[in-house]
């Protein structure tokens, strides 16, 4: 990717197997809900982005073993731990590529669903806006965004804000309330759902759209 948001490397090269092992203890258990909510639309084609270590994808390969995953994240250390757990659990259905989000490695009207699990807040804004597009580019007609990213909780927000502070990076907040589903919308995505943060027992949004019809 280009390199703006390069400062998050170290992060991730560290965090990477913490995040593997943490990732099924986050309340609400978004890796599995974003999984379910894709297998259920029964897809051939799923693209991931911000993919990580993968986690959801292998989630999402085990919930609909006929569907084909390519995973796609910035880091080489995150999908270099993604690719270890690949290999023991025997997944042949999941692909890891190292790759930008704002200029993706593939071609026009392939994917079924493009799916993220907070992935979208990580990116600049401006390079949010062009991973936009690309998803956009890259999807079928009609073809589905289902995204699962940050929300701050009704009943913990001083919490939410802390953690805001001291974690992310000022423009993750560009995502919170109504701001992915708005991005999605400027972008020309058609917004069919979107669920906010609830309570701390499920501390982010789901957003679902669909990509317009020519």
């Amino acid at each position: 990717m280009s390199r703006p948001w390069g400062r998050n490397r170290l992060k991730f090269a560290l965090a990477g197997p913490l995040f593997e092992a943490g990732n099924r203890f986050i309340p609400g258990r978004p890796h599995d809900r974003l999984a379910q909510l894709v297998a259920d639309q029964k897809p051939k084609r799923v693209l991931e982005l911000c993919g990580g270590t993968g986690y959801a994808a292998r989630l999402l390969a085990r919930k609909s073993p006929s569907t084909r995953v390519d995973c796609l994240d910035i880091s080489p250390e995150m999908l270099a731990v993604g690719r270890r757990y690949l290999t023991r659990a025997g997944i042949g259905t999941v692909a890891l590529h190292e790759g930008d989000a704002a200029a993706l490695p593939f071609g026009n009207d392939t994917f079924d669903v493009v799916m993220s699990v907070f992935g979208w807040h990580e990116l600049p804004t401006d390079i949010r806006h062009r991973a936009i597009d690309e998803a956009i580019r890259v999807l079928r007609l009609a073809g589905q965004v289902i995204a699962i990213d940050l929300d701050p909780p009704p009943t913990a927000r001083t919490i939410f804000e802390t953690y805001m502070r001291l974690a992310e990076r000022p423009h993750a907040r560009d995502v919170l309330g109504t701001g992915l589903a708005d991005a999605f919308t400027a972008h020309g995505l058609a917004v069919t759902t979107h669920l906010p943060a609830r309570s701390w027992a499920a501390p982010f949004q789901i957003v679902h759209a669909h990509k317009r019809g020519i």
